[in-house]
C-alpha cells in the first residue's frame, strides 16, 4: 500500500514537498479524528460510574468542540495540498509525455504501442489525477489512525491490545492474498483496455476502406469481441476480488467479536471497571475502520499501480536523441555517406552516398519502394541509420538534440494533418510566436489567403480533426503556408501536386516556388517534368543509388531515369476510346 504513496510522490516532482507536509499534517488530522471517540468513551465511563460533575461536561464539549474545528482545519489544509497538487502534477505529467513521444523514433510507434500510448493518455492518467490524491489519503490516515488505536487499545489493556494487533496482522495477511489477486487481474484488466482502444482506433482509420469492400460485419465483430473479452476480464476481476474482500472483512469481524468477548470476560472477572468495558465495546467498532479502509481501496490502488507501470514503460523508452547536444549549425548542406538502413528485417538502404549542396535542390526519383521517403526520414531523423552517416551542416544527425536538428528543417509531404483547431494555429505551428502580419504575409505566398478569408470566420475557423473540413489542395497550401512561416534552411518536400486537380496544383506549384527560394531543397519527385531543372537527380532502385546527374545527362543515357520519363511521356497522352 505504502508503495503507492511513494511513487506519488516520486512523481510529483517539483511537488514533493507539498505532498510530504500533507502527510505530516495528516498525523495531526488523525490525532483529532480520534480525540472525539476518546472524549466520548471518558464521559461514557464517568457516567456509568457516576462520577460526572457540570464542569466535567462543560471542559468535554469544549474539547470536543475544539478538536471538531482543529480537524476540520487540518483536513482542509491537507485537501488543499493534496487535490490541488494532484491536478498540478498530472498537467505537468502530461506535457512531459508529450515531450518524450516527439523525441521516440518512429520505430516505436509500429511495434502496437499504439493502445498503450492511447491508454495511458485517454484512461490511465485521468484515473491516477481523479483517485491517487484521495486514495493517498485514506491509505496515510488508515495507518496513522490504526497506529493510534494500537496504542489506545494498550493503553486501555494490554490483553486486549494484543488480541487487536494480532486482528491486524492476521487481517494484512488477508490483505496480501487479496493484493496478489488484485496485481493479477488489474494487469488483466489494463491490457484488455488498450487492446480494446487500439481495435476501436484501426476501426475509426480504416472505416473508409472497410466500408468501401464491405467489411463493415467482418472488422465490426473484432471491435465486439474485444468489448466482449474486456467485459469477461473486468466481471471476472470484480467476483475474484469480492471473494478475498469479503474473507478480508469476517477476519476484522473475528477481530471485534474476540475483543468484546475479552472485555466482557475480564469484566465479569471483576479484572476491569464494567464501565471501561463499557467504553473498549462501544470503541471497539470504531477501532477497526481505518484498516478496513485500507481493504476498500486496495483494487483502485493496483490499477493505479498498473497504470503507473504502464506509464512509466512508455516516459522510460529510451529516447532517440539521448546523447544529442543542442548545435547552431553555421551551414545547411546534407551529405549521406555510406548510409545502409533497415525497417526490422527488410533492407531498404543500401550503403548509399550523396551530397546536397547549400541551397541547392536535389531530386529523389525511382518506383515506389525504392527508398526516397527513407532518405528525407532519415534526413529529419526519425529514423537511425544502422551503418554509415547522415551529416547535416557537416555535424552528424546523431550527435544533435530533435530539436537543435529540426529547427533547421520544413517538411511538406503528400499527406498533410492538420489539428482539430483554428486555421490560425495550424499554420501558427510554423511559428507559434508569430505575428498577425507574418502569417498574413506566409498564407499570400502559399495562394492559401483567398480561400481562408471566404471561410465564415477567416483565420479563426475550425478545422475538423486530420483536416476534413477542407480539400486535398486547401490543406497542402495550409501545410505550405505553415512551412514557409518557419522559414527554415532546409526543405524536404515529397511532391505535393501528385493527387490534386489542376486548379490546385498550379496554386501549390506558386506556393512551393515561394517556399524553396534560397533553401536546400530535397525533393522525391513522382512526376518528372517539376524536377527537370534540378541541380541534382538521384535515381534509387531496391534501395541503391544507380543514377546521378542533371536531367539534361540523364535522358541521354539508358537506364532507369530514361525509361520513366519515357513513361511517364506516354502516359500523359493517353486517352480512353470508345469500344
Amino acid at each position: 500500500m505504502l508503495r503507492i504513496v511513494r511513487k506519488l510522490i516520486h512523481l510529483s516532482d517539483t511537488y514533493k514537498n507539498r505532498l510530504r507536509w500533507a502527510i505530516v499534517i495528516s498525523f495531526f488530522e488523525g490525532i483529532f479524528t480520534i480525540s472525539p471517540q476518546i472524549l466520548v468513551m471518558f464521559t461514557v465511563y464517568r457516567i456509568v460510574s457516576n462520577t460526572v460533575s457540570n464542569n466535567d461536561v462543560l471542559l468535554i464539549l469544549g474539547l470536543l468542540t475544539l478538536s471538531i474545528v482543529l480537524r476540520a482545519i487540518f483536513k482542509r489544509v491537507v485537501d488543499g495540498l493534496q487535490s490541488g497538487t494532484g491536478y498540478k502534477i498530472f498537467a505537468d505529467e502530461r506535457l512531459k509525455i508529450g515531450e518524450h513521444l516527439k523525441r521516440l523514433p518512429m520505430g516505436y510507434f509500429s511495434e502496437g504501442t499504439i493502445g498503450d500510448v492511447t491508454a495511458v493518455i485517454t484512461s490511465d492518467i485521468i484515473f491516477t489525477e481523479q483517485f491517487g490524491m484521495s486514495t493517498m489519503s485514506k491509505i496515510v490516515n488508515g495507518y496513522i489512525n490504526m497506529i493510534l488505536g494500537s496504542i489506545m487499545m494498550l493503553v486501555f489493556d494490554w490483553r486486549i491490545g494484543i488480541i487487536a494487533i494480532a486482528t491486524f496482522i492476521i487481517g494484512s495477511r488477508s490483505l496480501g492474498k487479496m493484493d496478489k489477486v488484485v496485481i493479477h487481474h488489474s494487469k488483466l484488466r489494463q491490457n484488455g483496455i488498450a487492446s480494446l482502444i487500439g481495435a476501436v482506433i484501426e476501426y475509426i482509420q480504416g472505416i473508409s476502406v472497410i466500408k468501401a469492400f464491405n467489411m463493415t460485419g467482418e472488422r465490426s465483430e473484432k471491435v465486439n469481441t474485444e468489448f466482449k473479452n474486456f467485459r469477461d476480464t473486468s466481471i471476472n476481476f470484480e467476483r475474484r476480488f469480492a471473494k478475498t474482500y469479503i474473507n478480508f472483512n469476517n477476519w476484522f469481524a473475528l477481530g471485534v467479536g474476540m475483543v468484546i468477548m475479552a472485555a466482557s470476560w475480564l469484566g465479569l472477572g471483576h479484572q476491569i471497571d464494567m464501565a471501561f468495558v463499557l467504553m473498549i465495546i462501544i470503541y471497539t467498532f470504531q477501532f477497526f475502520l481505518p484498516f478496513q479502509t485500507l481493504g476498500s481501496v486496495a483494487a483502485l490502488v493496483r490499477i493505479m499501480e498498473a497504470s503507473l507501470k504502464r506509464y512509466d514503460n512508455i516516459i522510460n523508452s529510451p529516447i532517440i536523441d539521448e546523447e544529442g547536444k543542442d548545435i547552431k549549425l553555421k551551414k545547411f548542406d546534407i551529405e549521406f555517406k555510406k548510409v545502409s538502413f533497415a525497417y526490422e528485417e527488410e533492407k531498404v538502404l543500401k550503403n548509399i552516398s550523396f551530397k546536397v549542396p547549400e541551397r541547392s535542390m536535389t531530386a529523389l526519383v525511382g518506383k515506389s519502394g525504392c527508398g526516397k521517403t527513407t532518405v528525407t526520414n532519415l534526413v529529419a531523423r526519425f529514423w537511425d541509420v544502422q551503418a554509415g552517416e547522415v551529416l547535416v551542416g557537416d555535424v552528424n544527425v546523431k550527435e544533435m538534440t530533435c530539436d537543435s536538428l529540426l529547427k533547421n528543417i520544413s517538411m511538406v509531404f503528400q499527406k498533410v494533418y492538420l489539428l482539430n483547431d483554428t486555421i490560425l494555429n495550424n499554420v501558427k505551428l510554423g511559428k507559434p510566436d508569430a505575428t498577425m502580419e507574418e502569417v498574413v504575409e506566409a498564407c499570400k505566398k502559399a495562394r492559401c489567403y483567398d480561400f481562408i478569408m471566404a471561410q465564415e470566420n477567416g483565420f479563426d475557423t475550425i478545422v475538423k480533426e486530420g483536416g476534413s473540413s477542407l480539400s486535398g489542395g486547401e490543406k497542402q497550401r495550409i501545410s505550405i503556408a505553415r512551412a514557409i512561416l518557419k522559414d527554415a534552411p532546409i526543405v524536404l518536400l515529397d511532391e505535393a501536386t501528385t493527387s490534386v486537380d489542376p486548379d490546385n496544383e498550379k496554386y501549390i506549384q506558386q506556393a512551393i516556388s515561394e517556399l524553396v527560394k534560397e533553401k536546400t531543397l530535397i525533393v522525391i519527385a513522382h512526376k518528372l517534368s517539376t524536377v527537370r531543372n534540378a541541380d541534382q537527380i538521384v535515381v534509387l532502385d531496391e534501395g541503391e543509388i544507380i543514377q546521378k546527374g542533371v536531367h539534361s545527362n540523364l535522358i541521354e543515357e539508358e537506364g532507369i531515369y530514361k525509361t520513366l520519363w519515357q513513361k511517364r511521356t506516354r502516359a500523359r497522352s493517353w486517352k480512353i476510346q470508345k469500344a
